[in-house]
């Protein structure tokens, strides 16, 4: 029996309606039932009980009866409301009015037909059945996926910034909901659709959706070298791969064009051996270089495309087969000079470094006078404020080329967070090192010492001792009344906490800071860099440099806006 045509729509449509939206539904439950075994074989992580597809697929076709159901109730009202107003158009003599004429109520005499389901209802629908019909961990989390798009929808449909945000609201549910988060999972394939769909312009929803779906494909790909389990069964994550099946389904209901189904099994981050070092010289022309580039991208990782001049370019990748590296490449033009060393022997090192891969550094830092001086600096800022991780993996997803990343948390992401940020770096092809610096201050300590010139392990260490060579010190209002280790305070008073020890309890900011730095320079320094919060005069300094022209003439006091922080002032020497 053959499956009836397509409405006709356009190339590129600008709405998810909701229509469109129930017919995505349904095209999932068909999609996840009929790879179900094989989402089931997949599911070595975290137990091996076999399932994920079967928990998927069940979840998903208890969503969608609760939405047919809603869209059949809507549908009922609709056509009630027609034939009520139907009847009280025609009056007491019918149809065709008093004089046998029609009265325009409906040339043919029939109700009007009813209107599509909203979007917005669909969704809430969707949400509420997957919520009450969920099936394990799996269904629990697809169950949130369908709970983020009822929250981004919008009565009159989807459009690419309700699809942008139902999917950046996903990941936090999920991550909530996932009592320990481990990257390599579906949280990892939704991360990264996630801040690909963000980086796209919203005005396009086909393009936000294919960058979803691209994204999480190249996500899912890498799940295995993230999770030894994985890697050890030779397959992709379970959820995750499930994941990818509902946004190639969404892409295809709204471009018309369904990518070609993955293979969940075989995968080139899976398969066995030792890594490899792909190094060769090609001339791709600039209108081939994006098609390059992904193709690349879904071979292996540690990516670097550096241009020569003209059409000519340097590539290194890291992969478990160089056959396909090889293989991909001829089909843009004939390499030279090609180098393949097992990165595990050690010589692989020297020969990274002669392609000289760009560096990148990232700085958490609140939004203001301090973010602008990191900048000025030549680091990219990033706000600590809402979801630090995506933010982080936006701003990587947005530096340009695939070379190494530093980052300076400065005290500002916890370490939970930092275990997410190195690992879904990962995934999207990044390598990342962060740096130890505890406070702002150990941070701008850092970037002074940063030379993208040396190595990249000697300048993490470099500026890694640096920041251990600055000794902090913190300045906060006590919050009520007590007895401290430097005596007693009272609410409001200013707390300066060195190594975890309240050391001075002072009536103002600028008799903190003066006594603070007299107490640290004992131990030595020639350099005091002070960073003051939001409120706090500029003029605390003052007292300061004054007394420091005394006792310690020749000491460099530097000072800094740094509104935002959370602190009243942050305090460092070196």
């Amino acid at each position: 029996m053959s499956s009836p045509a397509r409405p006709a729509r356009p190339s590129r449509p600008a709405r998810i309606d909701g229509a469109s939206l129930l017919s995505w539904a349904r095209r999932c439950v068909v999609v996840l039932e009929r790879r179900r075994e094989e989402i089931n074989d997949l599911n070595v992580f975290p137990v091996p009980d076999a399932d994920t597809g079967s928990n998927m697929a069940a979840t998903m076709a208890a969503a969608l009866k609760e939405a047919e159901a809603a869209a059949e109730k809507a549908a009922e009202a609709a056509q009630k409301a027609a034939e009520k107003a139907g009847a009280a158009a025609a009056g007491p003599f019918g149809a065709t009015g008093p004089s046998g004429e029609n009265d325009g109520a409906s040339e043919s005499g029939s109700v009007p037909v009813a209107q599509a389901p909203d979007a917005h209802d669909i969704a809430i629908a969707l949400a509420a059945g997957a919520v009450r019909g969920a099936r394990g961990n799996s269904g629990t989390v697809l169950s949130q996926v369908l709970r983020a798009l009822a929250e981004a929808a919008a009565p009159g449909g989807f459009v690419g910034e309700h699809v942008q945000k139902a999917l950046d609201t996903a990941v936090k549910h999920v991550d909530r909901a996932i009592a320990d988060p481990v990257e390599g999972t579906i949280l990892t394939v939704l991360r990264q659709a996630a801040v690909a769909a963000g980086r796209h312009d919203s005005a396009d929803l086909v393009g936000v959706v294919a960058a979803a779906s691209d994204a999480a494909r190249t996500a899912l790909d890498r799940t295995p070298t993230q999770l030894a389990v994985l890697r050890e069964a030779g397959v992709v994550d379970a959820g995750g791969a499930g994941l990818v099946l509902l946004l190639d389904a969404l892409l295809d209901e709204v471009s018309g064009e369904s990518p070609e189904e993955p293979d969940l099994h075989v995968t080139q981050s899976a398969a066995d051996g030792p890594e490899l070092e792909v190094m060769l010289l090609i001339d791709v022309t600039p209108d081939r270089m994006d098609e390059f580039r992904s193709t690349m991208h879904s071979l292996g990782n540690s990516l670097v495309i550096a241009g020569e001049g003209g059409d000519r370019h340097m590539m290194h990748v890291h992969s478990t087969d160089a056959g396909a590296i090889i293989e991909a490449v001829l089909d843009f033009g004939r390499p030279e000079n090609i180098r393949i060393e097992v990165i595990d022997d050690g010589s692989a090192a020297g020969a990274a470094s002669q392609t000289a891969p760009s560096r990148s550094l990232l700085a958490v830092a609140p939004t203001g006078p301090i973010s602008e001086l990191f900048a000025s600096a030549g680091a990219h800022p990033v706000g600590p404020d809402g979801d630090v991780v995506g933010s982080i993996l936006g701003a990587i997803a947005g530096l340009r080329g695939d070379g190494d990343v530093l980052l300076l948390p400065n005290g500002l992401v916890g370490n939970r967070e930092l275990i997410q940020v190195e690992l879904a770096a990962q995934a999207g092809g990044h390598s990342i090192t962060i740096l130890p610096t505890a406070t702002l201050a150990n941070g701008l300590a850092a970037l002074a010492v940063h030379d993208p010139t040396i190595p990249l392990a000697v300048d993490a260490y470099a500026m890694s001792e640096a920041s251990a060579g600055m000794r902090t010190a913190t300045l906060d209002a006590a919050p009520s009344a007590g007895l401290t280790a430097a005596g007693p305070c009272a609410k409001g008073d200013v707390l300066a906490t060195v190594g975890g020890d309240i050391l001075v309890v002072a009536d103002t900011v600028a008799e903190a800071l003066t006594r603070t730095v007299e107490l640290m320079l004992r131990s030595g320094g020639e350099l005091v860099t002070v960073l003051l919060g939001t409120g706090v005069d500029p003029e605390s300094t003052t007292e300061l440099r004054r007394r420091l022209e005394d006792v310690a003439p020749g000491i460099d006091v530097t000072a800094y806006a740094a509104d935002g922080m959370a602190e009243l002032a942050q305090i460092g020497v070196e």
